[in-house]
């Protein structure tokens, strides 16, 4: 029992007892007399009145407020007020505080700054021109800019036969000369200047299929081919797809719920747009940051409309029959249909069960591009289409994956396509003859974001911490 004297009576007032520690941890009870005199020397852990905590606790040896000095406000501000009823808001008030710090950290990880990942392209460029320049078969800046940002899903065994192998001695060339230029290999949801969201890193990838002649299977075509994946089996009909892919698709996603969101809907239209007219010469930055100037929804599908399916009537039910062929039509894609066990060798076609999920999600997209141009002709100025890898090269990716029969197949069925083209081709066969055996994938870690799950973890402990002291106090 602690005594407290009334100074009019003189009686002691009775108090309840205060609790300390020693080195070891051992609790013991002590006595406080008027103005809160304490006669135990040893260091307080608990008290009513934050004013007489000490913040030197005997088993850290050290000031407290030296060691943590946030630990330190929080403990008095939170652990030590004169009543339960008070203190409990100002421990949940702090602990908020501290989880929303956490959350606005993520959120700024998330998102990543539009003008430092243009500034980081353009000096990676800067060094893909003085890598080239410094070796004797002068590979392209362009792809070594590229290739360079493509990592995880973009480096699988179908883009590397496609868009081709990164280059390992680049890469320890940057690693050396700018080490901070690696965030562009795990660089994702990036903010427009128009205030669209967009994933980074997708338009980067396709953007290298493209400049290779490959506009389709990267962006459009590799979405179409995913939903419809991931969907087989939960329709009839085209129509069914459709309907049930609706709930999915172009919705506001970066890419952890939908496998056709609006930010990759967005990166596989601009890549084909942008990487159309990238050349040799073409600074990277530049064209994207001329392209997100002024950049409306209408401009973007209407560009892409033109180069894609050519002069088309986007409110006439054929232009869903375009989208569908320009798809099936596609080598790059017969190959990735194929690579993901979609695609028959027996007449060289889309398998059965997938057929009407595949004309589901075109029929989806068709229905997007012509609301967004309302629905108006589109007349291309050249009339020649972006079309993909011919027929050639489509034989020499499957020859390079040790699947002659598939070999064979696609080649005869793209002789007889041939006979009956309506547009123009653009082969794509260099980037596959370049593209062989040599497969690699790196696993990016990102330092910023684990840093702030643990303080998240701090957050969460010092939660549990608080509780923990609070029912101690209510029990005594």
């Amino acid at each position: 029992m602690i005594l407290e004297h009334d100074s009019s009576s003189h009686k002691p007032i009775p108090q309840a007892p205060i609790r300390s520690r020693n080195r070891m941890g051992a609790i013991f009870v002590h006595t406080a007399f008027t103005k809160k005199v304490v006669t135990n020397h040893r260091p307080l852990w608990y008290t009513k009145d934050y004013k007489s905590v000490k913040t030197r606790f005997s088993y850290w040896g050290t000031d407290a407020s030296a060691v943590c000095p946030g630990f330190a406000v929080y403990y008095r501000r939170c652990l030590t007020t004169h009543s339960i009823t008070n203190r409990m808001p100002r421990l949940l008030a702090m602990l908020f505080l501290l989880l929303g710090v956490f959350c606005a950290g993520a959120l700024t990880v998330h998102a990543d700054d539009y003008d430092t990942t243009i500034d980081r392209l353009s000096r990676l460029q800067a060094l893909a021109k003085d890598f080239s320049a410094s070796q004797s078969d002068t590979p392209d800046p362009i792809e070594l800019t590229l290739a360079y940002t493509r990592t995880g899903s973009y480096n699988t065994t179908i883009w590397q036969l496609t868009a081709g192998t990164r280059d390992p001695e680049f890469e320890s060339y940057v690693s050396s000369n700018d080490p901070d230029l690696v965030a562009l290999q795990s660089v994702n949801t990036v903010t427009l200047p128009n205030g669209e969201k967009i994933d980074f890193g997708h338009l980067l990838a396709s953007m290298n299929l493209v400049y290779n002649g490959i506009p389709i299977t990267g962006s459009w075509g590799g979405d179409c081919q995913e939903m419809a994946k991931a969907y087989a089996g939960q329709a009839s009909d085209a129509a069914g797809y459709a309907s049930a892919m609706r709930a999915t698709f172009n919705i506001d996603d970066d890419g952890s719920t939908s496998y056709f969101g609006n930010q990759d809907l967005r990166a596989d239209m601009d890549s084909v747009v942008v990487g159309s007219k990238v050349t040799k010469d073409t600074d990277l930055a530049d064209a994207l940051r001329s392209y997100y100037a002024n950049l409306t929804d209408y401009d973007r599908a209407r560009e892409f409309i033109s180069l894609s399916f050519g002069t088309v009537d986007t409110s006439s039910s054929d232009f869903a029959d375009a989208v569908y062929r320009a798809l099936m039509d596609d080598s790059g894609m017969q190959l990735l249909f194929y690579m993901n066990d979609m695609w028959s060798v027996q007449g060289w076609a889309i398998k059965d069960e997938y057929a009407p999920a595949v004309r589901g999600i075109t029929d989806l997209f068709a229905e997007y591009l012509s609301g967004a141009v309302n629905g108006e002709k589109i007349k291309s100025d050249t009339n020649d289409r972006l079309v993909a890898m011919g027929g050639q090269a489509l034989s020499d990716a499957l020859s390079a994956l040790g699947d002659t029969d598939a070999a064979q197949a696609a080649l005869s069925a793209a002789d007889s396509m041939a006979n009956n083209a309506e547009s123009t081709v653009s082969s794509g066969s260099d980037a596959i003859s370049t593209a062989r055996e040599t497969f690699q994938t790196k696993f990016d870690v990102k330092i910023f974001q684990m840093i702030l799950l643990i303080v998240g973890g701090l957050a969460a402990f010092m939660l549990v911490f608080s509780l923990v002291m609070f029912a101690l106090r209510r029990r005594d």
